[in-house]
């Protein structure tokens, strides 16, 4: 249980769906079946050969290559959300305005230069758009302070004099957070996935640990809090590597864990790392709305199997599922898979 479930791990995501203002007209962007999709771009793989050519390309394939381009970037969970709460908020007058500055001519076209390692799901063109956009894809959000939630540290330094060579992969990033929650949740549930056991990025983990570990410490605290009512500085984690889920520990001085990188993905991403005052640990089986999960209630106890279900209207991009349990049982009743149900939980 070092990795990800048999199932993959989107499925505990619902089709998602936002709307990207691309030249005069507002166009969806979807993933579904665990592809980006671009329904009013039936051919966005040779726009996106046209783009690299000429230099010129709508806004939907910029979002598509930067999607593509940044599949196993750790910046990725440096920059996103850790939980519901820690909202990164980026407008599309954000991106405009980020547009307008000077870029020196040095500077690669976004998201059209190959790197190596990048791994993501093909883009596909999609079921036919559907008429009635909204008014706007995204409320504009001005920008908060420099290294606020509302606009990423990585982006406070643009036009004070850093090399404008950056410029091209921050409006990548840009593009991408200006999503919305959603799909910020999604992309990082993809990069995490990446460097899960299985995924393209697996053997280059132990290389990349600090940055993991980090990411993987801020969200579980994000879930900590409203589980066990802990602050931040209360919570430390590190990457279960081998066979079960991990560990959890109570200490005097907080909560100690040890939680495989593909809990980022499987449980963090979708939203399930809280669930009925119980901390999820692991997914068994997914297929949106439904899946079963292990969870521990606190980290004195064993984990319990839980059959949740998430309402069925989170599909846009600022909606997050509510899960709810609808059965519980023991580890190895019923029809959970062989192994599933290893680890550890410790108190004091």
């Amino acid at each position: 249980m070092s990795g990800l479930p048999d199932d993959p791990w989107w499925q505990v995501f619902p089709a998602l769906e936002t709307w990207v203002p691309c030249g005069p007209d507002l166009h969806p962007v979807r993933f579904q079946d665990g592809r980006l999709g671009l329904p009013a771009h039936p051919d966005a793989e040779g726009e996106l050969v046209f783009a690299a050519l000429s230099g010129e390309k709508a806004c939907c394939i910029e979002v598509a290559a930067a999607w593509r381009q940044h599949a196993d970037d750790l910046r990725v969970l440096a920059l996103g959300p850790r939980g519901p709460s820690d909202a990164v908020n980026i407008s599309w007058d954000d991106i405009q305005d980020f547009r307008s500055r000077p870029v020196s001519k040095y500077a690669r076209p976004s998201g059209l230069t190959p790197r190596g390692g990048v791994h993501s799901q093909p883009m596909h063109p999609g079921p036919p758009a559907q008429p009635g956009p909204p008014a706007r894809p995204n409320p504009p959000v001005r920008p908060g302070p420099a290294g606020s939630p509302r606009f990423p540290r990585m982006f406070a330094g643009h036009g004070t004099g850093e090399p404008e060579r950056v410029q091209p992969e921050r409006l990548e990033m840009l593009l991408l957070l200006a999503l919305g929650p959603a799909f910020q949740m999604l992309l990082s549930g993809l990069v995490a996935a990446a460097w899960s056991d299985g995924g393209a990025r697996a053997s280059d983990r132990p290389r990349h640990r600090p940055v993991l570990e980090a990411a993987l410490t801020g969200r579980l605290a994000a879930a900590a809090a409203p589980w066990l009512g802990l602050s931040p500085d209360q919570v430390d984690a590190r990457l279960h590597e081998g066979t079960g889920w991990g560990r959890l520990e109570l200490t005097a001085s907080g909560l100690r864990a040890s939680l495989p990188a593909g809990w980022l993905a499987t449980v963090w991403a979708g939203g399930l790392a809280v669930v009925d005052g119980h901390l999820v640990v692991a997914v068994q089986r997914a297929a949106w709305p439904e899946a079963t999960v292990l969870a521990v209630p606190e980290p004195g106890s064993g984990p319990v199997v839980l059959n949740i279900r998430a309402d069925e209207d989170a599909s846009c991009a600022g909606d997050r599922a509510h899960w709810e349990v609808t059965d519980r049982r023991a580890p190895g009743a019923g029809h959970g898979r062989p192994g599933s149900s290893g680890g550890e939980a410790g108190r004091p």
